[in-house]
């Protein structure tokens, strides 16, 4: 499941960055049309973005409800058709921004389910104790699709072309726009994936009871993911550090290009450097220390005992390496404190995922973990948003280094915690949730 789930994942970022490509080169692609290209470009994130935070709840309840294998492999396959028939419709007419954005929509929804059952099928597979080695797999997935999807794509887009120059290729030589075929490559890496789990016994528990129509159940399953978080503080805790941690962490694009157009300035003058350098040198080192981040917890695995460890030691190390980011003057200093910083991430990510599986019910883990991610990432954008505001009236390094002692100063606070210290301890956590019930 992982590795036909990781060739979608990859196929999924070629399809993004071959979008991005369409509105600027087919769509787009005077000089005078900056404007629109921004907006287009916008809306696509926004609403990527902004449909993971509206559908947590009805994804939630639609993966307690119904087999995880089955919604799983329903996403996959409308994804997989959905994809090729927009590919197919490229190859005729250049497709106006409203489809581009239905085609957004339609697919975000899918994959934003399809994770949802994803996620919580780890537990229906693996005992506890692989739940932070698996979670760190996916992590590592994730990160390289991000490594190779760009490139991917683009070697993809230029087939074409240069297949045509070379006399040869066929029907493929033939297509005047390389963008379609990459999304071809996209749809058949989500039937591939759904061949793979046609094929597959990925065992789901018992349905959730219904409470009428569907409006009711989400009503209900919400209220039932925040009762079940309200009565068990430490989880409640570890949902808000890690809300801070996105509110802090979201914005990193941002920073790069703001510290390389401002802070790094002397010393890319110094150095001989322009801009466009500097910024590619920030994003590979970003890029790599998350990479390898994962590829380190998937190799270890992970704490056994005390897992809070492994949450909060990198979250206090990486609100340290956001400080070095802000105090640096230096691009390779503040290259190696961005790489640094990102490395800990599938670390810490990978634990308190482990933990959330280890911890919630199987037959709860969608309501709950809609809550989760409800919360998590709503704060995200809202990182973004603040970033935006705050670098029109103060420079950057003092807010990166204000957001990286806020981080660390949380971390701190929540290892002296005595109750977040049994995060990994069933028993306790379900004393506390029957001790408020009861109150």
């Amino acid at each position: 499941m992982w590795g036909s789930q990781s060739v979608s994942r990859v196929g999924s970022a070629v399809a993004y960055f071959a979008l991005i490509i369409y509105l600027a080169q087919t769509l787009y692609p005077a000089e005078g049309q900056k404007a629109q290209l921004a907006l287009a470009t916008g809306a696509v994130f926004i609403l990527a973005t902004s449909l993971a935070v509206i559908l947590a709840p009805i994804t939630g309840s639609i993966v307690d409800r119904h087999d995880r294998r089955r919604v799983m492999l329903l996403c996959d396959t409308l994804s997989g058709v959905v994809t090729l028939a927009v590919a197919a419709l490229m190859l005729t007419t250049a497709l106006p921004l409203w489809v581009l954005l239905l085609y957004v929509i339609v697919t975000q929804t899918l994959d934003i389910t399809h994770e949802a059952a994803f996620e919580t099928s780890y537990a229906m597979l693996l005992p506890d104790e692989a739940l932070t080695r698996a979670n760190g797999m996916v992590q590592t997935t994730r990160t390289l699709s991000y490594l190779i999807g760009p490139a991917l794509a683009t070697l993809l887009i230029g087939l074409p072309a240069l297949l045509a120059r070379g006399g040869g290729g066929g029907w493929l030589a033939s297509l005047h726009d390389g963008v379609p075929f990459a999304l071809a490559v996209d749809g058949l890496s989500f039937l591939i994936a759904a061949a793979v789990l046609a094929r597959l016994h990925i065992p789901s528990p018992p349905p959730a009871e219904s409470h009428g129509g569907a409006a009711a159940n989400v009503k209900a399953d919400t209220r039932l993911g925040w009762t079940y978080l309200l009565r068990r503080p430490p989880l409640l805790h570890l949902l808000v550090v890690f809300a801070v941690l996105n509110l802090a962490l979201a914005a990193i694009p941002s920073y790069q290009v703001l510290l390389a157009r401002f802070t790094l300035a002397p010393d890319l003058e110094a150095r001989g450097l322009g801009f466009t350098a500097a910024l590619a040198i920030l994003q590979t080192a970003t890029s790599a220390g998350m990479f390898l981040g994962g590829l380190a917890i998937s190799a270890w695995g992970g704490l056994r005992r005390h897992k809070f460890l492994g949450i909060f030691v990198p979250l206090g190390l990486m609100g340290l390496g956001l400080l070095g980011v802000g105090l640096s003057g230096h691009l390779y200093v503040t290259a190696a404190a961005l790489a640094c910083t990102v490395f800990l991430m599938p670390v810490a990510t990978a634990h308190s995922s482990g933990i959330w599986q280890a911890q919630v019910p199987r037959e709860m883990q969608g309501r709950v973990f809609a809550v989760r991610r409800l919360v998590a990432r709503f704060t995200a954008p809202l990182g973004m948003g603040l970033i935006s505001l705050l670098a029109t009236r103060l420079p950057p390094a003092p807010v990166i280094a204000a957001l990286g002692v806020l981080v660390a100063l949380l971390a701190a606070l929540q290892l002296l915690n005595p109750a977040m210290r049994r995060l990994d301890d069933r028993e306790y956590l379900e004393g506390l949730a029957q001790m408020r019930a009861g109150d």
